[in-house]
């Protein structure tokens, strides 16, 4: 588990902070099922120690979200509340305040994140006892209703370069792993193009199509030779076969290429990424930098 759970008040908490890792996913297979809990994806990603922090507490007049200090709607977060206050012996109202170190909805999972530390903050400040796996699956939930993500969670609990076997959250689904000693020394340098609407690409047939077909043969691949580099290289092959991605991603990942280097996309998003530096990069934007988050449970963020 990759998530840190802090604490503050006397008997009775006044509030709970929880935090998530993030989640670049470089290739994957939409996995459908009538059952949310079975639905979701496999493929291969990176989780990244730049994540987010969700604060939660009671509010004595109304449930309320923030994100990055503002009010929001946040209907992934919003099912994780409904769904724990559920589990309460009476009706409470919280305030929960999610804050990001990546942006949202650039293919960071960061409404998996924002969803899974907010789970497990309330089931603290709840005392609702719940196990790992339980609190996870909610998060889970939250993410396939809302078509925000589908396999962003459970890597995000367990941290490294995951490789997602089965769909579904702990418990449920099944990972691998890239076996990398001192991934946490690792870098990615990224570029943000822009946003894109995950369920916008999932509801398209044709994509889904185009993305199993390509994420079945990139799976292959990887298993072949499960490495940092061949991730990289399986990683950029799925982006350009899949059809998601755009001019400006596809000319990002030419021009690092001709440097000698390998850079993919972030599914599903707008955002190049490549390990270590870039010079190619920095041609196309703000680079900015994070590193693998490859350890387990009571780590300090």
């Amino acid at each position: 588990m990759v998530t840190h759970v802090e604490s503050r008040g006397t008997t009775k908490k006044r509030f709970v902070r929880a935090y998530s890792p993030s989640h670049i996913t470089g290739f994957f297979m939409i996995c459908d099922n009538k059952n949310p809990l079975y639905k979701g994806s496999t493929g291969a990603g990176i989780v990244l120690d730049a994540g987010c922090v969700s604060e939660v507490s009671l509010n004595s007049a109304r449930t309320e979200l923030r994100i990055n200090g503002i009010e929001e709607e946040a209907g992934t977060t919003k099912y994780v509340v409904d769904s724990m206050i559920e589990k309460c012996e009476h009706r409470v109202n919280v305030t929960v305040s999610t804050n990001f170190k990546i942006p949202v909805g650039c293919g960071f999972g960061a409404s998996g994140a924002g969803a899974l530390s907010t789970a497990l903050a309330l089931n603290e400040l709840l005392s609702l006892n719940m196990t790992l796996n339980q609190v996870a699956q909610i998060a889970h939930i939250a993410e396939v209703e809302n078509s925000t993500g589908l396999g962003d969670v459970i890597a995000e609990v367990y941290g490294g370069i995951v490789i997602r076997r089965k769909p579904g959250p702990p418990g449920i689904g099944m990972i691998d792993r890239v076996p990398a000693l001192y991934t946490s020394e690792q870098k990615i340098s990224y570029v943000v193009f822009g946003k894109k609407r995950t369920k916008a690409v999932l509801a398209d047939g044709s994509m889904h199509r185009s993305i199993n077909k390509a994420g079945k043969a990139a799976l292959k691949e990887l298993m072949k030779n499960p490495d940092l580099d061949n991730f990289m290289r399986v990683s950029r092959n799925f982006s350009l076969r899949s059809g998601v991605i755009s001019d400006k991603s596809r000319d990002a990942i030419e021009a690092v290429d001709a440097e000698g280097k390998v850079a993919s996309v972030a599914m599903l998003g707008e955002t190049v990424f490549v390990f270590g530096d870039s010079e190619a990069l920095k041609e196309f934007g703000d680079v900015k930098e994070s590193r693998i988050s490859a350890v387990g449970a009571g780590r300090t963020q």
